[in-house]
C-alpha cells in the first residue's frame, strides 16, 4: 500500500505553483485565500472565489480568473468528484487562453492528461505529457516544467519502472534546485525516497525524507510535512520504533481530518495497517484497517474502500479468522461488481483461493486460482491484443506515409527544379534593383552634398557681402557724410555771424552723433579698439538707457583672445537678439553670458519675454544666426517657450 501514498502525492501540489502573471497586492491576497480555502473549506472558496474574479475583471487582471477556476478543480479533485473537476478545469484553460495566460493554460491541461491516465481512459498519456514537457522547456515556463517531471515520473513507477522513475526525479530536483523553484525539490525528495523504501533502502529513504520534510517545514508546506510525516512513520515501523511512529501519525491523522482530505485519511490507516501486519502485529493492522473502511464508506470512496476490504480479509486471512475474512470479501465483491475493477476482481479470487486452500477445501480452491489465472491472463491478453491493434493501425499509418512520402519527393523533386529556375530569376530581379537603388542613392548623397556645400558657401558668402558692404556704408558715413558734416558745423561757429541760428547748430549736431551711430552699429570698428567684453558692456549700457529693460551680462575676459572675426559674429547674433528682445518680445529683463570650460565657449542669451511668434521663427534673423553660427563652427539651439521665455544657447570652440 506504500505505492498509493505516491499517487496521493500528487494532491499535494495541484494548489502550488508560482504564478508566471503578477497581481495587484489585494488581488494576490485574495488568491491566496481561496487557495486555501481549496483545501478543505468549499463555502469559503466559492464566496472568495466569486469576490476574487469579480475584483479581477473590475481592474482588469483576468489571467487570475483563470487561476481560481484551477483552485477550483484541485477542490473537487481532492473530493474525489472527477466531473466537476474536470469542468473546472475546461473553464480554467478556455478563461486562460483568452486572456493570454499560457501557464494556466498548460497547467490545466497536463492536469487533465494526468487524471485520464489515472482513471484508464488514456493509454497514451505518457507521450503528451512530454510533448507538454518540451513546450513547457522552449517557453522557459520552469513550474510546469518541473510538475510535468514529476508526472511522467509517476507513469514510470505505476509501469515498475523505477530506474526511469528515479532519472526524472533526479533531474527534477538539480532542475528545481537551480531555478530557485519552491515546494518542488521536497516533491522529488519524497519521490526519490519512495523508491528506496520500496527497494529496501530504508536508511536512504530516511535521509530524503528528513530532508524534505526540513524543507517543507521551512516553507510551511502542510500537505507535504504530511505526506513526509506518514513516510517516516512507516520505516519508524519497520524499525521498530512504534512509539515515535505512533506520535508523528496522531500529527499525521489530525491534519487530514482537520483539512478534510478523506483519501489521505484512510491512506494513512490502510498503509500504516499494512506496515503493521508487515512486523507481526495483526491485531494492531485490524484497528487501523477499520479507520480506514470507516473514513472511506463516509465519503463513498468506492475503488480505495474495495482496495480497504481487500487489505483486511488478508489481514484476517493471515490470523486464520477465514469467516471474517469472507465477510469482507463479500463487501468487496458488492462494490467489484458495480465498478468492474478487473485487478480487484483478481485479487478477490486470490483471497478465496488461500481460504479454501487453507480449509483444505481444494475444488473450490482450485475453481478461486483458476478464475484468478483467468482474470489475469484476460486482462492480459486484452492488453496485448490492444497493444498488438495499436501497432497495426500504427503500421498501416505509416505504410500509407511512406507511400505518400514517396510520391511527395517525385512532387518535390519537380518542384525543386521549378524552384531553382524561379530562385534564380528573382535572385538576377533582385540583384540590379539593389544596384539600381544602390547607384540612385549615391547620385542622390553626392547631388544633396553638393547642394548643401553650395548653400553653406552661399550663406557664408552673403554675410562676408552684407560685412563688406556694411563697412563700406560706415566708412562712407564716417569719412565722408561725418566730416562734411563736421566741417560746416566747424564753420559755422568760427563764422559767429549774426544770422547764425543756435536751433540748427543744435540740430546739426544731432545729425552728427546719428549718423556716426549708424556708422558705428553697420561696423562695430570699436571691437578691435576696446574688445568684446566692452563694446558688450556698451551695447547693454545703450539698450538701458533707452528702454525700461533691465539688463545683465556676465562675459568672460577669454573672448577676448579669439580672432576679430569670430567676434564680430558673436555681436551680431547679440545684436540681433537684443532687437527681437526691443521689437516684439514685450519683456521686463534680458541677461547675456559667456562661459569658458575645456577651451569650449559657450554663449548663453536670455529674455522672459512672451516668445517667438511664427513669424518670427521662420524669419531672416534666426536664419542669420545660424549661419553665423556655421560659420564659427558652433552649434545653436533655441529654447521657447510660448508667452513664458526665449532662450539662445550657443557652443562653439575657442
Amino acid at each position: 500500500m506504500l505505492k498509493k501514498t505516491f499517487f496521493i502525492l500528487f494532491l499535494s501540489f495541484v494548489c502550488r505553483f508560482m504564478m508566471v502573471a503578477q497581481y495587484s497586492a489585494e488581488v494576490s491576497r485574495l488568491l491566496k485565500d481561496v487557495k486555501e480555502a481549496s483545501y478543505y473549506d468549499s463555502t469559503k472558496l466559492f464566496i472568495v472565489g466569486k469576490e476574487t474574479i469579480d475584483k479581477a475583471i473590475a481592474t482588469n487582471q483576468k489571467k487570475a480568473v483563470a487561476e481560481v477556476y484551477l483552485y477550483y478543480g484541485s477542490y473537487f479533485y481532492y473530493t474525489q468528484n472527477i466531473d466537476r473537476c474536470k469542468f473546472y478545469l475546461k473553464r480554467a484553460i478556455i478563461t486562460a487562453k483568452a486572456s493570454g495566460n499560457k501557464h494556466i493554460d498548460l497547467l490545466a491541461n497536463l492536469r487533465i492528461t494526468f487524471m485520464d491516465y489515472e482513471l484508464g481512459i488514456n493509454a497514451n498519456a505518457e507521450q503528451e505529457l512530454f510533448a507538454f514537457l518540451n513546450e513547457a522547456r522552449l517557453t522557459n515556463d520552469h513550474e510546469n516544467y518541473a510538475e510535468l517531471l514529476n508526472l511522467i515520473g509517476i507513469i514510470k513507477e505505476s509501469k515498475n519502472d523505477l530506474q526511469g522513475a528515479a532519472k526524472l526525479y533526479l533531474e527534477g530536483l538539480a532542475f528545481s534546485e537551480s531555478h530557485g523553484i519552491t515546494h518542488y525539490p521536497s516533491v522529488f525528495r519524497n519521490n526519490l525516497g519512495l523508491i528506496k523504501l520500496y527497494t529496501g533502502q530504508d536508511d536512504d529513504a530516511l535521509v530524503d525524507f528528513e530532508k524534505g520534510l526540513a524543507t517543507s517545514k521551512k516553507e510551511n508546506d502542510q500537505n507535504l510535512v504530511s505526506h513526509f510525516q506518514i513516510n517516516i512513520c512507516l520505516i519508524y515501523l519497520r524499525k521498530n520504533r512504534i512509539p515515535e511512529a505512533l506520535n508523528i501519525f496522531k500529527e499525521v491523522i489530525h491534519y487530514a481530518r482537520v483539512n478534510n482530505h478523506p483519501r489521505e485519511l484512510a491512506s494513512a490507516f490502510v498503509n500504516l495497517g499494512s506496515a503493521f501486519n508487515n512486523i507481526g502485529k495483526p491485531e494492531v493492522a485490524l484497528s487501523y484497517s477499520d479507520s480506514a473502511i470507516v473514513v472511506l464508506k463516509e465519503f463513498d470512496l468506492e475503488s480505495e474502500l474495495t482496495a480497504a476490504y481487500l487489505g483486511k480479509s488478508d489481514v484476517l486471512i493471515g490470523l486464520k479468522r477465514y469467516d471474517e475474512a469472507r465477510k469482507e470479501l463479500a463487501n468487496a465483491k458488492k462494490i467489484i461488481e458495480e465498478t468492474k475493477n478487473l485487478e480487484a476482481e483478481a485479487n478477490y479470487n486470490l483471497s478465496l483461493y488461500r481460504i479454501e486452500n487453507a480449509e483444505k477445501n481444494y475444488e473450490k480452491s482450485l475453481e478461486y486460482f483458476l478464475a484468478y489465472q483467468n482474470i489475469k491472463d484476460s486482462s492480459q491478453q486484452a492488453s496485448t491484443a490492444k497493444i498488438i491493434q495499436e501497432l497495426q493501425l500504427k503500421y498501416n499509418v505509416q505504410k500509407k506515409e511512406i507511400e505518400l512520402e514517396k510520391e511527395k519527393s517525385k512532387y518535390l523533386l519537380l518542384e525543386q527544379k521549378h524552384q531553382d529556375e524561379r530562385i534564380s530569376k528573382w535572385i538576377a530581379i533582385g540583384v540590379s534593383v539593389l544596384i539600381l537603388i544602390i547607384v540612385v542613392g549615391l547620385i542622390s548623397y553626392f547631388y544633396s552634398s553638393r547642394l548643401r556645400e553650395k548653400q553653406a558657401s552661399f550663406s557664408r558668402q552673403l554675410i562676408e557681402n552684407i560685412e563688406a558692404d556694411r563697412l563700406r556704408i560706415s566708412m562712407d558715413l564716417h569719412d565722408d557724410i561725418g566730416q562734411s558734416l563736421s566741417m560746416i558745423k566747424t564753420r559755422m561757429a568760427v563764422s559767429k555771424s549774426e544770422y547764425a541760428d543756435k536751433s540748427l547748430e543744435s540740430e546739426l549736431s544731432r545729425v552728427i552723433e546719428q549718423t556716426r551711430e549708424i556708422s558705428k552699429n553697420l561696423y562695430p570698428s570699436y571691437l578691435e579698439k576696446i574688445g568684446l567684453v566692452r563694446s558688450i558692456a556698451r551695447l547693454v549700457e545703450n539698450i538701458q538707457n533707452s528702454t525700461k529693460l533691465e539688463c545683465s551680462f556676465d562675459v568672460t575676459d577669454k573672448v577676448e583672445h579669439l580672432p576679430i572675426s569670430v567676434k564680430t559674429h558673436l555681436y551680431r547674433i547679440l545684436q540681433e537678439c537684443t532687437n527681437n528682445t526691443i521689437k516684439y518680445a514685450q519683456a521686463s529683463a534680458l541677461k547675456i553670458s559667456i562661459s569658458e570650460k575645456n577651451k569650449e565657449f559657450i554663449l548663453v542669451y536670455q529674455d522672459n519675454g512672451i516668445g517667438l511668434s511664427s513669424k518670427q521663427k521662420n524669419g531672416l534673423g534666426l536664419l542669420s544666426i545660424q549661419e553665423r553660427a556655421k560659420i564659427i563652427n558652433g552649434i545653436v539651439s533655441f529654447e521657447d517657450k510660448l508667452n513664458k521665455s526665449f532662450k539662445l544657447t550657443l557652443k562653439f570652440n575657442g
